[in-house]
């Protein structure tokens, strides 16, 4: 008996029905897969932009991040941000201020882009960021948030305020030196004048018997004159060619050379401290340049103490001097690090706000009801010269400390006492050639070395110079050549002169400085610099001088 088959059989609709959930479930997890990718993506494309991009809800709690924002956070990654709020980071000093710029995004509906603002990181560092910020929309458009970005520009700040320090001390600098020119210009062409008037009161006097009524008229005119001459050092000396008689200095012994007249000018209420440092390294520089770098310190911090009632100090001392140290000086460019010898001036008056610290070196600028102005503006320009910094401490109320830093020098000091004099009614024998522009120079030099027994000769220009010493050039002995002059100046007429005659002594004579001058002619034979304006023992003793050394040429008649 055979038995019969059981066939179950399947509804069609349950296969269709199975089927289409497995489908959905497939397609719901490539979505999720898809989703999760696409998610991936973005935050590799927001990781990999080389700004920080942030978002937050209305709530302005932080909703995500790219991998810059979060390293900036000082957090491990996007993740941890999730949740927090400003005061929670590490900029908490500025967090009401960037709650307030994403309120005001949200409620306007109105972008913020590109404006500049202050961060505290979390290591505390002060940095600056460029930022925009926009609404973040829905998609229906409705505000759920605020999306932000912003970059770290303080590496450009930083540069554009080293361009702005830099254009500002080319500034400076340019309205110093075209200043300085002028200074000089006008210093240069009054000393011309000045040396008319000193030259023509010592030879008056020479010939005075000393108890002329006339004398002491004679020596007020010497006096004015020297007066204006001190001003037109100071002129030099702003424009940076003060400089004359260069010698190796105690700077110590140049204060106490000064100490009586010091404690004489300052007010009676002012008390000087003297700490002075011995056995300073020496410094290269001119006595009478020093002694008015002291002076006009010492009389700025006498009138700065409050009420007349204080002490004034003043320091000398030697210091190694890094270039860090040497940037916070106010100094030339180049200035090299190095042994610098100080000389510092305290006081206990009242100080200096900023704004008045920041202009006391300008030519004419002064705090005080009256005043010239030009005291800092020529110790500044007298600094400079001698390759020299300032550094000024000071606060409103507390005082000020002027430093003066003048480069050591390795050569022994030289000392300031003076030689005997010892030119006074000596007579010589030999001819001497002056070649000035100025008419009044030549009438002077002239009847001081006539006086001396020397026959002279004078020639306006360098031309003239040439064809006066063409014609006499076996019986001249010396030439006194001015270096400005029209048409040939003196270091054109110095080298034709020597094309006549090789072995000529050559004097040369400038209202400039001697450093400035004298280096123009290295290595080429100059017998000497006489300063303008100049006297008549120093232009008998500098012409003595050269005469001395021609054996045979004077003749003593003391």
């Amino acid at each position: 008996m055979g038995g019969r088959r059981r066939t179950d059989k399947v509804d069609p609709a349950e296969n269709v029905e199975g089927s289409s959930l497995k489908r959905a479930e497939i397609d719901l997890r490539e979505r999720e897969l898809a989703l999760a990718r696409s998610n991936e993506l973005l935050q590799l494309v927001l990781d990999t932009i080389p700004v920080r991009v942030f978002w937050k809800d209305r709530d302005l709690r932080y909703l995500g991040c790219n991998r810059l924002f979060a390293q900036d956070s000082g957090l491990a990654g996007p993740d941890h941000l999730i949740g927090l709020d400003d005061f929670a980071m590490g900029w908490r000093d500025q967090a009401e201020a960037y709650r307030a710029d994403d309120a005001a995004v949200i409620e306007s509906g109105t972008a913020r882009v590109n404006y500049e603002e202050p961060q505290t990181t979390p290591s505390g560092q002060q940095i600056w960021l460029r930022t925009s910020k926009l609404p973040l929309r829905d998609l229906d458009g409705t505000i759920i948030g605020v999306l932000g970005t912003y970059e770290d520009i303080t590496e450009e700040k930083r540069r554009e305020e080293r361009e702005r320090q830099l254009q500002t001390e080319v500034q400076h600098n340019q309205k110093l030196e075209s200043l300085g020119v002028l200074a000089g210009g006008i210093a240069h062409d009054f000393n011309n004048i000045l040396t008319g008037i000193l030259g023509q009161a010592d030879l008056v006097l020479a010939d005075l018997s000393p108890v002329s009524p006339a004398c002491s008229r004679l020596k007020s005119i010497q006096s004015a004159a020297t007066a204006a001459s001190d001003l037109c050092r100071q002129m030099l000396a702003y424009s940076g060619k003060g400089r004359f008689v260069v010698a190796p200095l105690d700077l110590s012994e140049v204060v106490l050379e000064m100490r009586d007249m010091l404690e004489a000018v300052v007010s009676k209420k002012v008390t000087l401290r003297f700490d002075l440092a011995t056995e300073l390294p020496a410094v290269n520089a001119d006595a009478s340049q020093l002694q008015q770098i002291i002076l006009n310190l010492v009389l700025n911090a006498s009138e700065a103490v409050d009420k007349g009632i204080g002490v004034v100090g003043v320091h000398t001392g030697v210091m190694d001097c890094d270039p860090e140290y040497i940037k916070t000086t106010l100094s030339e460019p180049d200035l090299a690090p190095g042994r610098y010898v100080t000389l510092e001036v305290t006081d206990t008056g009242c100080g200096m706000e900023k704004a008045t610290a920041e202009r006391m070196f300008e030519p004419f600028f002064t705090s005080k009801f009256t005043g010239r102005g030009l005291g800092l503006s020529a110790v500044l320009g007298i600094v400079r010269g001698h390759k020299g910094a300032i550094k000024t401490y000071s606060e409103s109320g507390s005082g000020t400390t002027m430093k003066v830093l003048l480069p050591a020098s390795p050569l022994p000091s030289k000392s300031l006492s003076k030689p005997e004099d010892a030119v006074r009614g000596w007579r010589g024998t030999g001819t001497v050639l002056i070649v000035d522009d100025e008419p009044i120079v030549r009438e002077v030099a002239q009847g001081m070395l006539e006086r001396a027994g020397l026959k002279v000769l004078t020639a306006e220009d360098g031309r003239d110079a040439l064809v006066v010493f063409g014609d006499h050039a076996d019986e001249i002995d010396c030439v006194i050549l001015d270096l400005t002059m029209p048409h040939l100046d003196g270091e054109e007429t110095f080298r034709e002169l020597r094309r006549i005659r090789a072995d000529v002594a050559v004097i040369l004579a400038s209202g400039y400085n001697q450093q400035d001058v004298t280096q123009r002619f290295t290595g080429k034979g100059l017998a000497g610099f006489l300063q303008k304006p100049f006297r008549l023992e120093s232009l008998t003793e500098m012409v003595k001088s050269i005469l001395d050394s021609k054996d045979g040429s004077l003749e003593s008649t003391d």
